[in-house]
This record gives C-alpha cells, structure tokens and sequence, in this order.
C-alpha cells in the first residue's frame, strides 16, 4: 500500500512566490494547501495536520510569528520552515524563539529549499531517545519539553528537545555541526549551507542561563561543534 503524500501548507502573500513554490513543491509530489495571510494560516492549521509548514514572517493581518506563536501554544508541533527577507540575526533568532525548526533567506536556491523542507518532513515527529533525565537538581522532561528546576521552569522548542537529547547522548564528545544537521534536522548532507545550528544553539545557551549551573551544559569544541559538559 502507498504511503499518503506529505502535506504541506505554504503561507505566503507574494503571489509570484507563491505560485512557484506551489509549483516546485507539486512537481516532487507533495500535496499542498495554500494561505496568504496569517489568518488563513491559523485557521487551516486549526482544522487539519500538516507534515511541513512553509511560512513568510511578513505577512498582512497576523505576521508569521504571530502563527508560530499561536500554533506552538496550542501544542502542535508540526515542523516550520521559514521564509524571510530578513537576514539580521536578530530577526532569525526572534523566528527560532517562536518555535521554527528552520529558516531559508530570500532569495533562495530551489535545491537549498528543498533540502530544507525534506530534513525537516524526515524528522517530522521525532522520538527522544529518554523521555526524561536529571542534570543536578535539574529535571529536563523531553515530552513535555521544559526544564525544572527548585525554584524555576523554562520551555523548549522541540528542536532544542532534540538538541540536547543527542548531545547527551555522547557526553564529553564533540559533535560536529554536520553531525547535528543529518542527526537532528534529517539533512542528507551535512555540509548543506546555513547558521541554524549555530543559532539554535544560541538560543538554547540562553535559556540554559536561567537556572543553575546551566551555562556548562554545551561546550564549544574549537574548531569542530559542541560538546556536553554537563555533569
């Protein structure tokens, strides 16, 4: 029996981008919904699953991180891949923060893009190796992805989630960032060009600041990626 298409919903207001990648993306077999704002993004995600999200951040009525924020709140984790002129880090890191898996600046390589979205459909509803563990007094639940701690909790991003499952896994080892990308994201080639690693990571520090001990869980290995540290 054949496995159903991967859905996918493309939410974009350029009707010239979004024409081509409904194009691109019908042309690889997907089955595709379409919203141009962010209004119709919310409600197409309220009423039916998705397997991968395509979505602008500049967007008319809600902006694109008013949709991941929404759509984070209400717990789906559908995996989203961002579409954005933007390419201040600040701005990305600001979509990262708001629960997207990924991000690809415009303009956009077709191969690139589509490398993207395949990494992310293959790690679509991915399984923590533990659902749980303890780092000191810290308790990381990676099913209800948050920290806690005496007298604190953070949350996670499911990718975060997955970050330090599989840095854990390997304590004391350095991980290569292409490593993290066909491990983590589910890229074929590690050696795909893009900074999501590094800014995930970022992110994830600086949440790891907020409880005790937290700056020594990843180390930077000189050279080759990250390490766990923590003990």
């Amino acid at each position: 029996m054949t496995e159903p298409a991967p859905r996918i919903l493309i939410v974009e207001d350029e009707p010239a981008i979004r024409h081509g990648l409904v194009e691109l993306f019908r042309s690889q077999g997907y089955a595709l919904e379409v919203a141009e704002d962010g209004h119709a993004a919310l409600a197409r995600l309220a009423c039916a699953q998705f397997d991968l999200v395509l979505l602008d951040i500049m967007l008319p009525g809600v902006d694109g991180l008013g949709v991941l924020r929404q759509t984070r709140a209400r717990g789906d984790l559908v995996p989203v891949l961002v579409l954005t002129a933007r390419g201040a880090e600040a701005d990305i890191v600001a979509g990262l923060d708001a629960g997207a898996d990924d991000y690809v600046t415009k303009p956009f390589g077709i191969r690139e893009l589509l490398a993207r979205a395949r990494g992310l459909l293959r790690r679509a509803r991915p399984a923590p190796a533990s659902p749980s563990f303890r780092v000191g007094d810290a308790l990381v639940d990676l099913a209800r992805l948050t920290i806690t701690w005496p007298g604190g909790q953070l949350e996670l991003t499911a990718r975060e989630g997955l970050i330090l499952d599989f840095l854990r896994a390997r304590p004391g080892v350095g991980v290569t960032r292409e490593e993290l990308l066909t491990q983590v994201w589910g890229y074929h080639d590690g050696t795909v060009r893009t900074r999501t690693v590094d800014v995930h990571i970022l992110q994830l520090r600086g949440k790891l600041r907020q409880l005790p001990g937290g700056d020594d869980w990843i180390g930077t290995v000189r050279g080759r990626g990250y390490r766990w540290d923590a003990r």
